[in-house]
């Protein structure tokens, strides 16, 4: 009898009529586009991991990067024409409001994120959300610390741990700057020396409410502090190259030029890769405050993975719980630290053994305990529909008339402003 069982399902099998139950699944197929090489790795990896888990339901991962510009654009043509488009796809930030506007072709993940709502970082879910829904995830927060470099700090006789406050700050910064070394830079090209003091003074492109803010007096205070280590402290020069991701930079800096540089915390893996010759000399703090009770720290960069709404609905369940598996999942999260280098947006891992760990290359210090005390009081950056056309006329025209011409502050915030609104009329 057992026999005979055996023999007839080899014979359905060959034949095509084994029940749909019993055959193996077909993987299904999913797309996704990106423009950092790195996430197209995890994102495999991810995929790899996800297949050993549920047998039930495959996924093969079609996985390509483009170049910023370029995927961006395409991507929002292949969903202003209504086809092409990727069931998933990486926005950046600075980009993603753009794909906000009008009819809006990603999918609600409002679901993906509630179940996680207790252990994630509310606040950084915001700069993805759109009328109560959510729409991307990001892979970190990108917490905006201050990078010493201890050795030219030691020599000048400054305690690192004694600057608690931007005027602390300065008064180190002035013992520090002499015979050629500053205590810091300020780009002209890019907008992260401004963004930083600008969100944790209360500032930025738009509010919590929407409205068009970048002429406002936190605004104006914020910039007006970072031109005077320029021009009134002289404890900064404008930086090599125009922007922190600039060669002359990190030429620059592994000279000792620099004695410090404040960046999100993704920054620390431009350090470990492209300025290896500053291993052991570079240390992790805090944000210096503003003032006592304000702002710890704020947010600076930062990708939403999206599903677009051209994928197929039976694949729609799929893509959401491989999107959570990836991004949400305390596997996951742990992996966004070991593997890529950032620091995720989950909360409850952030006392895990793996993420606590000291790292040589920043004075072999356990950098995330100086990541995690910042967490409590993070200032929120908001999206809006000009948020796009803003911080491309900063980061091409407002920020280098302030740092490089001496411009006045308020004056060209809002001759930014009144360009950008201008154009969108």
């Amino acid at each position: 009898m057992k026999r005979t069982l055996v023999l007839c399902m080899l014979l359905a099998i060959v034949l095509g009529l084994m029940p749909h139950s019993v055959r193996a699944q077909s993987p299904t197929e999913l797309t996704f586009w990106t423009f950092v090489p790195a996430h197209q790795t995890f994102w495999e990896e991810s995929a790899k991991r996800w297949n050993e888990a549920h047998a039930d339901r495959q996924i093969k991962l079609t996985a390509t990067t483009a170049e910023y510009q370029a995927m961006h654009d395409n991507l929002l043509a292949a969903l202003l024409s209504g086809t092409g488009a990727p069931d998933l796809a990486d926005i950046e930030i600075a980009k993603f409001p753009t794909f906000l506007k009008g009819e809006i072709q990603l999918q609600d993940l409002t679901d993906v994120v509630t179940p996680y709502k207790d252990v994630i970082l509310q606040t950084r879910l915001a700069p993805y959300q759109k009328d109560g829904k959510q729409y991307g995830i990001d892979y970190h927060v990108g917490t905006f610390v201050m990078y010493y470099n201890k050795e030219v700090m030691d020599k000048a006789g400054v305690d690192i741990d004694k600057i608690k406050t931007w005027a602390d700050y300065v008064e180190a910064g002035k013992k520090v700057t002499k015979d050629g070394v500053f205590m810091t830079h300020i780009e002209t090209a890019d907008r992260f020396s401004a963004l930083a003091l600008q969100l944790m003074n209360g500032g930025g492109i738009y509010d919590k409410d929407g409205n068009f803010i970048l002429t406002s007096k936190e605004n104006i205070e914020a910039v007006q502090m970072v031109k005077d280590m320029i021009y009134k402290d002289k404890i900064a020069s404008l930086t090599p190259g125009t922007g922190n991701h600039a060669q002359e930079f990190y030429d620059a800096m592994v000279k000792g030029q620099f004695a410090s540089v404040w960046m999100p915390q993704w920054y620390m893996i431009r350090f470990t890769q492209l300025m290896p010759a500053l291993e052991g000399k570079i240390v992790v703090r805090p944000m210096p405050l503003i003032k006592e009770g304000g702002y710890t720290s704020t947010m600076g960069g930062g990708t939403g993975t999206a599903i677009t709404k051209q994928i197929a609905p039976e694949k729609l369940q799929l893509a959401k719980d491989f999107l959570a598996f990836t991004k949400l999942e305390k596997d996951s999260t742990i992996r966004i630290w070991t593997d890529l280098g950032f620091d995720p947006i989950r909360t409850d891992i952030y006392d895990d053994p793996k993420l606590a760990a000291p790292m040589k290359y920043f004075g072999n210090e356990p950098v995330f305990k100086t990541i995690k005390s910042l967490q409590s009081n993070l200032a929120v950056e908001y999206l809006g529909p000009l948020y796009a056309d803003a911080v491309d006329v900063l980061r091409s025209k407002t920020y280098y008339d302030i740092f490089a011409n001496n411009a006045d502050v308020a004056t060209a915030l809002k001759a930014a402003a009144d360009q950008v609104q201008q154009a969108a009329k």
